[in-house]
């Protein structure tokens, strides 16, 4: 009899053990999607991040369309750590008019960079795995100040998404795409009817992540006519 049982045993054992490590590696993926871990980790790393000690220039290649038009304007600005000067636009000195452009877009808008992930990752809500298995955290309502046109803060009608990768065994945002959630108006003329932007992250010599490029494409009417813009910019680093 004892000799009978003991291949019953032996079987029984093989179908545990398997239903176990099934178990474990379904638990696993639950763990690691943890939100609160991974949004207060890129929280903390962009809080550390001072526009003070960065220096770089920057350049946007601005392409505006329209009805039987199509204008491009390339503009160099740069960065010392402290304040902001505009280089060139088209390639010449900036005339008075750029000036004036210039320094009321730069009072307005907050100097660019990994910091400002810090506020934007607070609204991340929910965290998930892509096709490619990278983590993607979801922010569903961008806070506000976080996307301006010259005129207007329109934070409040986009949607965003952070993929997540590693460096120096810390999570940092590589990638941060934000889109509209909807149609809506930025004056009391222009509707927008299409805006994306992507902003990719690398890490520097330091090993930090820093703002590497960013584009931003959007579309929209004015007395029914349709146009759009595509923005192209680039950091480099000094």
């Amino acid at each position: 009899m004892k000799a009978g049982r003991r291949p019953g045993l032996r079987r029984t054992h093989v179908l545990v053990l398997p239903l176990l490590a099934g178990l474990l590696a379904a638990a696993a993926p639950v763990d690691e999607l943890r939100l609160e871990p991974l949004r207060d980790a890129i929280i903390t790393d962009a809080r550390a991040t001072n526009p003070a000690g960065i220096a770089f220039d920057r350049t946007t290649t601005a392409v505006r369309r329209g009805p039987g038009m199509s204008e491009k304007t390339v503009t160099v600005e740069r960065w010392d750590g402290q304040r902001w000067s505009l280089v060139s636009v088209n390639g010449q000195a900036p005339s008075a008019t750029h000036l004036k452009q210039f320094r009321k877009a730069t009072a307005a808008n907050p100097v660019p960079g990994y910091h400002r992930l810090a506020a934007l990752m607070a609204a991340a809500s929910d965290v998930a795995v892509d096709g490619e298995g990278r983590k993607i955290l979801k922010i569903p309502v961008l806070p506000p100040g976080t996307v301006r046109t010259d005129s207007a803060d329109i934070s409040a009608h986009l949607s965003g998404e952070a993929v997540i990768a590693a460096g120096n065994g810390r999570p940092y945002v590589e990638r941060l795409k934000v889109k509209a959630r909807e149609n809506f108006k930025l004056n009391l003329l222009i509707k927008v009817t299409n805006f994306e932007q992507v902003s990719d992250y690398r890490l520097g010599p330091d090993g930090r992540p820093r703002l590497a490029s960013q584009t931003a494409d959007s579309k929209g009417s004015m007395f029914g006519f349709s146009g759009g813009q595509t923005d192209e910019v680039v950091y480099a680093y000094r």
